[in-house]
């Protein structure tokens, strides 16, 4: 049986190793590269040509779904199975939308790992018991139909602040990139969680997710 070929991508070196080394252990599976970031993903599919992304969301430079994304837009053959921390509903529905076939947790068994994969190469969606819950309710339009603050309430600059910030920049190196003051990232932070009711890092990244103001940089 021909091996199902992998690309690992995470930014952190000791989950890739992890990763690697059980997946290793799989007859069935096959790790053909790892990528750091989102952009690095689009190098390694491109010249790999792997049958499945295991990627993870928070990733520099672009985002794990934004990089769904891309390789939906260049109809890239290779499926995406998303393994992640977040198991807001924020987060799956998005990588949903943006074209992943799957979304397991990092707390999830090892063994979990190697049947989604399996799974979503063999043309099945998967998901772990919570999330496919979350799944079946926005099928049904249980959930996701709900009104969202407008991003038409947010400037031009309050947007980009917003999209740096959930990259996890802090004020200071927003402000570097920006070239103005750390106080005027700071009141643009104070008026962007007034604007929208939001006042905590998690929610904020949520609502960018949800309304699509994560960019790439």
């Amino acid at each position: 049986m021909t091996p199902i070929t992998v690309l690992l991508a995470d930014d952190h070196p000791i989950v890739r190793e992890g990763l690697r080394a059980y997946l290793a252990s799989q007859r069935s599976l096959s790790v053909v590269g790892e990528a750091c970031d989102g952009m690095d993903v689009l190098d390694k599919v491109g010249a790999l040509a792997p049958d499945i992304v295991l990627m993870d969301i928070a990733m520099p430079r672009l985002n794990g779904i934004e990089t769904t994304r891309h390789l939906q837009g260049i109809r890239s053959a290779a499926k995406v199975l998303i393994l992640s921390l977040h198991e807001e509903r924020e987060y799956l529905l998005e990588s949903f939308r943006a074209g992943a076939r799957g979304y397991i947790l990092k707390d999830s068994a090892p063994s979990d790992v190697t049947r989604a994969i399996e799974a979503v190469h063999a043309g099945d969606p998967f998901y772990t018991v919570g999330t496919a819950r979350l799944m079946l309710e926005e099928v049904r339009g249980g959930i996701g139909a709900g009104a969202s603050h407008p991003s038409e309430d947010l400037t031009r600059r309050e947007k980009e602040i917003l999209s740096l910030a959930c990259e996890g920049l802090k004020s200071a190196e927003i402000a570097g990139r920006l070239a103005v003051s750390v106080r005027t990232i700071d009141a643009h932070r104070r008026n962007i969680k007034h604007k929208l009711g939001i006042h905590s890092m998690a929610g904020l990244t949520r609502y960018a997710l949800k309304n699509r103001l994560t960019k790439m940089h």
